[in-house]
This record gives structure tokens, C-alpha cells and sequence, in this order.
């Protein structure tokens, strides 16, 4: 056994390549200075990029080093300014001078600066925060941002923001509980405005109209999660004015400078008539069309960063499948060949700003659930890959449910029929559901959160030898709920009854069972969130052996799966420092390598070589020909 970190081990690593050089598309808006002079600017993970709309000429300008973080918000201001956040990052960037007029860490703990942006009449500018939802605002003399208030105790997310006429600021509210806030700009005073007995899931929106009045917009059901300012049925709308609201009819609602929704949204639009039709970075390209309908396409040249790997898996034909994660990027690599094929965003059905999160093998088919939505795509390694809408796509889309809208963990029934899949639900919500697909009748059947564990998600799933399935849960919310459960669970799932007949509690305290998998002896191997590896007997209910893994590093999503290395049977994890074997016999954790740069996703296998992503790139550590394990 390999037990160190040496050149002996190094020796072993070695990089494969980038499987995907896309960058996601963010926010977007048009800046105009005094003169009349318009910039387009575009965010993505790590930078901005400004367009002359009329040369095509661009600029990158990094956030700043080691600001690799996601911007979710942008606006551009009344002088030209262009404000946007990269995690804890406020920035300010002049498009004209081509320079950063300030770039802020104003609030210490908050993981998001800039969630939402607005100006009022006085130039003032102001932004929320994640998690805590933070009102920001910018003092136009000094340029430092300072907290005006709170705006909600108990929720997360204040994904739209718009600054009245009348001394106060407006913003949606979300998730878990959709609400508009009103903050008096003078004391910082908060209101709730159109409160209602009844809580509904989803997100507020706000917006200024185009008459300058304030509009604000409820959600009817738990149907809207998101902020976009799209007509729903039965959506409830208001006027928002002197921190009271007044229900209007949608007829009467002014239309928003945003276009877009999510984090994906443009501000204002080109002068003279001419549109922004369409911007892609992944593809290269800004569209803007006149006023007669001509269309102009001006190439986007950057230097962008590879896309972050999402879990992979080794396919039924030998080949290793993935996705990059924002954007959805479908990857295969053959290693008979050393040749990596992207095949782009467009051939994953409602793919765009997503992943397909964790993959089942049944004969030749490759499901992947993918995150947004709870999706199923199953792709048939038998037939060459189309993105064409027909019979002949491939991989296809052939199911969703929104109720494991992050999808975690795939396990192929061993009836050969049956894919199992599980993960956490949507914004707002707490529990996520377990979903069986069935491949001949092409049917899927859930089973709720309360149904399995209450108010948990399961993120791990292993069959026993009867076909009984074992998983593993999380308390966490990713979507904005606070947690309702206290400790992680194992639950055992009859395969004769179709019910939960068991749980477990194996680590008390442990809030996730991150990862998880059996063996053929029905030793069930767990690791929780804090890298804690515990072995477990279902039939008996206790657990064999426990150990602490955390000095090899932290979780790596699919980290943790029965394989054959050189012909012998065992499990193989993946920590973010390191690989390392459980042998079934001592039930004991051995280090079989540290890594030579941290790993972020796992893991698959073949023949004598194991393959896991760092960042955007895909490494594979290969044992010698009559090397021991």
C-alpha cells in the first residue's frame, strides 16, 4: 500500500486536460455617460468585460485576485457607473475609463455583497446582502458603503431592490416566505408591507417603472420562486409608495429598465432604438439589432477560465462522462484515445446554468439527475450524441421534479430496471424528495420527504444483496429554509414493500452523510459532511467501526464509490487532499496517495486508473504494472 505523499506518488498524477473552456453568462448593462457614449458591460465569474457597441472593441478587467466568485446582480447608475458583487466583493467600474473606481469588502461574514442594486433621485446607491439581507448604501461624497438596516430577521435572499421618489427603498424578499420590505432612507426604519396570514413560498419583486413609480409583485402560490417580473397567474400586484402598498391591476404595472430573470438580467437598453437581442459568453457572441430588424453580431474575445467540473462517471462503454457546472457543458473523455470532446451546452436539454449532478449506469444507458429541477437525462452510449429535438436526441430528457431540485445521488437497482435518485428541494423549501425511474414503462414514481425522513434530503444511496436500498440524509437547506431536523439519518428502503421501514441515527450530531456506498457483504461505508468515515450493519443497526478522515481535507461530492482497482474489490474515496481505500476486512481507512492539487469532484474508474476534477481540469492517478494497492 502507497502510504505518503512523496515523488513516489506524484509521479502518478497526471493532468488530462480542461474539458470545458465556457464561461457563464451573469448580468449585463448598458452604461451612458454625459457626452452620449454607451459601454455594454458584462459580468462573469472573475471579471467584467466591456463592449463598444459601436467598434465591438473589448476590455477584461479582473475583480480582483482571488475574487473567483459568481456576481449575481448588476445595474448601471445615473453618472455611468457600472456597480456589481463578487461575494463579498462591491465593485464600481468606470466603462469609459476602463478602470475600477472602488472595489469594497463592506460587510465581514456576509458570503454575498450585491444581490440587488438601486439609485434613487439623488444618486445614492443601494444593495443587499446574503445572507443576513442587508440594506447597503453608498455615500455619493466619500464612496464607502455603510448598513442602513436589516431588512428581513428571519429570510436570506432579497433578490430585486428599487429606490422611490419618496425616501424609501423597496426590495422582494425570499425564499422560504415570499414578502416585499420598505426602508425609510432617513432612520433606516423597516416595514413588511402586504402581509397575509397565509405564508407563500417563493420570492417579492420589485421594480421602478418606466413612469417612476415603485411596483411590487407576490407571488399567488408557492409556483413562483424566483424574482423575474413575468405575468403569473394570479400574481398580486402593488404600488408601492410613502412605505405603504396599493393592490394595482397588472394592466396598470409600468414596465422595469430589467430585462431577463434570475441572475441573469440586463439593465436598460441601447439609445436610438437599437436592441440587445442577445449575449452569450459561452458562445462568443452580442447581438444588437437596429430599429429595421437588422441584426449585428459583434464577437466577444476574452480570456476566459475553464468551467468548474461537476461530478463524473465512468459509462457503460469505457468512456467518462461529465458536466461543467455554470455553464452546463457536456464532456466525454475516451481514454483508450486521450481524447476530450466537449459537446457544448446546447446538445443538454434545459441545461444552461446548471450541472448534472450525480450519474447511474443500467446496460448501455447513462442517467444523470441534473440540477435546476430535478431533471433525468438518459443517454445511450450506443448511439452518437444529438442535440437535434426528435427521436434521435440523445442524451434525452425524460423527466423532472422540482422536489429534488438539487439533485446529489444516483444508484442503479440491481433489478436492472430501476434508477434511484435524491437530493435537495427547491428555494424556500425543507426535505428533499426520492425519486425511482423506471426504464421499460418509462415512469417515475416520488416518494416525499415525509415519506423517508422528515424534513431531510438524501445524498447518498447504496443497495443491499435483497435489493433493499440504504441512504443516507442531510438536514442542511441550501434554498433559503431554515432546517427543521437536528442530526443526519440512515434509513433502510424495502424494495418488496416500496416503503421506509427503518432509520438510523449512526453519528449523533452529524448534520450531513455526505457521501455513501455498500459493499457485497452489505457493509454500508458513510462519511459525513465533517469527514468523519463510519461502517455500518443494517442488520444489526450499529455501526462497525468510526474514524476521523478530516486531516486528508473536506468533502468532494461523489467521493466515495465500490470499485475494482487491479482486480481486487474496494472502496476508493476521494477527499479534497487526498485518495485513500477502506479494505473491507479491517473496515480501515488507508492512504493510498495526497494529492498535488486539491480535488473538487470524483470520481470514476477504470482499469488501473482513477480520474477526479480540480477546479476546471481533469486529473487521473495510475498505478504501474505490478504495483501493489
Amino acid at each position: 500500500m502507497m502510504n505518503n505523499g512523496n515523488g513516489g506518488t506524484s509521479s502518478r498524477f497526471h493532468r488530462v486536460g480542461v474539458p470545458v473552456r465556457a464561461d457563464e453568462t451573469r448580468s449585463a448593462a448598458v452604461c451612458r455617460d454625459k457626452s452620449g457614449r454607451e459601454r455594454i458591460v458584462i459580468v462573469a465569474r472573475g471579471y467584467a468585460l466591456i463592449v463598444d457597441p459601436v467598434s465591438g472593441a473589448c476590455r477584461q478587467l479582473e475583480f480582483e485576485e482571488g475574487k473567483s466568485e459568481y456576481p449575481y446582480a448588476a445595474m448601471s447608475g445615473r453618472t455611468g457607473l457600472f456597480y456589481t458583487g463578487a461575494g463579498p466583493l462591491l465593485a464600481v467600474l468606470d466603462p469609459f475609463r476602463e478602470t475600477f473606481v472602488s472595489r469594497q469588502e463592506p460587510v465581514p461574514g456576509e458570503v454575498v455583497c450585491g444581490f440587488a442594486f438601486a439609485e434613487d433621485k439623488d444618486r445614492t446607491v443601494y444593495a443587499t446582502t446574503y445572507p443576513s439581507v442587508q440594506l447597503l448604501h453608498q455615500d455619493p461624497a466619500s464612496g464607502q458603503w455603510e448598513t442602513l438596516a436589516q431588512l428581513d430577521p428571519a429570510q436570506k435572499y432579497a433578490m430585486s431592490l428599487a429606490a422611490g421618489d419618496d425616501g424609501w427603498v423597496y426590495a422582494g424578499i425570499g425564499t422560504a416566505s415570499a414578502g416585499i420590505a420598505a426602508c425609510r432612507v432617513s432612520d433606516g426604519a423597516v416595514l413588511a408591507l402586504c402581509k397575509e396570514d397565509r405564508e407563500v413560498r417563493g420570492s417579492g419583486h420589485v421594480h421602478v417603472g418606466a413612469d417612476g413609480d415603485v411596483y411590487g409583485r407576490l407571488p399567488a402560490d408557492d409556483a413562483d420562486i424566483g424574482d423575474d417580473a413575468s405575468g403569473l397567474p394570479g400574481a398580486r400586484w402593488f404600488r408601492l409608495r410613502g412605505g405603504k402598498a396599493e393592490p394595482v391591476e397588472e394592466s396598470a404595472v409600468s414596465p422595469s429598465a430589467y430585462q431577463g430573470s434570475g441572475y441573469r438580467k440586463l439593465h436598460k437598453e441601447l439609445s436610438e432604438g437599437r436592441r440587445i437581442a442577445s449575449y452569450e459568453l459561452a458562445d462568443g457572441e452580442l447581438v444588437i439589432e437596429e430599429p429595421d430588424g437588422t441584426r449585428t453580431a459583434l464577437k466577444l474575445n476574452y480570456l476566459g477560465g475553464g468551467a468548474t467540473l461537476s461530478p463524473m462517471a465512468m459509462g457503460p462503454d469505457g468512456n467518462l462522462y461529465g458536466t461543467s457546472n455554470h455553464p452546463l457543458h457536456l464532456y466525454r473523455y475516451d481514454p483508450a484515445e486521450d481524447k476530450l470532446q466537449n459537446f457544448g451546452g446546447k446538445i443538454v436539454e434545459r441545461g444552461g446554468g446548471g450541472n448534472i449532478c450525480a450519474y447511474a449506469s443500467q446496460g448501455p444507458l447513462l442517467i444523470g439527475a441534473a440540477y435546476a429541477g430535478g431533471i433525468l437525462h438518459v443517454l445511450d452510449t450506443r448511439l452518437p450524441m444529438c442535440g437535434e429535438p426528435g427521436p434521435t436526441r440523445n442524451p434525452r430528457l425524460v423527466h423532472a421534479d422540482d422536489r429534488i431540485h438539487r439533485p446529489r445521488c444516483a444508484l442503479a437497482h440491481p433489478d436492472g430496471e430501476h434508477v434511484l435518485y435524491g437530493g435537495f428541494p427547491g428555494y424556500g423549501s425543507v426535505g428533499g424528495g426520492l425519486g425511482i425511474w423506471h426504464i421499460p414503462s418509462q415512469t417515475a414514481k416520488l416518494y416525499e420527504h415525509l415519506d423517508v425522513v422528515p424534513y431531510q434530503s438524501s445524498l447518498g444511496l447504496a443497495a443491499l444483496r435483497n435489493g433493499d436500498v440504504i441512504g443516507g440524509t442531510s438536514v442542511e437547506t441550501p434554498g433559503g429554509a431554515d432546517p427543521i431536523a437536528g442530526e443526519a439519518r440512515l434509513y433502510r428502503f424495502s424494495w418488496t414493500d416500496n416503503r421506509v421501514t427503518e432509520r438510523w441515527t449512526p453519528i449523533p450530531g452529524a448534520r450531513e452523510i455526505s457521501l455513501l456506498t455498500a459493499d457485497a457483504n452489505d457493509q454500508v461505508y458513510g462519511i459525513t459532511s465533517a469527514a468523519t468515515l463510519f461502517v455500518f450493519d443494517p442488520h444489526a443497526g450499529t455501526v462497525l467501526r468510526r474514524q476521523d478522515l478530516s486531516a486528508w481535507g473536506s468533502i468532494v461530492r461523489n467521493g466515495l464509490i465500490l470499485t475494482s482497482l487491479r482486480g481486487k474489490t474496494a472502496v476508493l474515496g476521494l477527499l479534497s487532499r487526498a485518495l485513500f481505500t477502506i479494505d473491507p476486512a479491517t473496515l480501515e481507512a488507508e492512504l493510498l496517495a495526497e494529492l498535488p492539487k486539491e480535488a473538487s469532484s470524483g470520481i470514476a474508474v477504470r482499469e488501473n486508473s482513477v480520474y477526479f476534477g480540480c477546479g476546471s481540469e481533469l486529473w487521473k492517478f495510475t498505478w504501474e504494472e505490478g504495483e501493489e494497492q
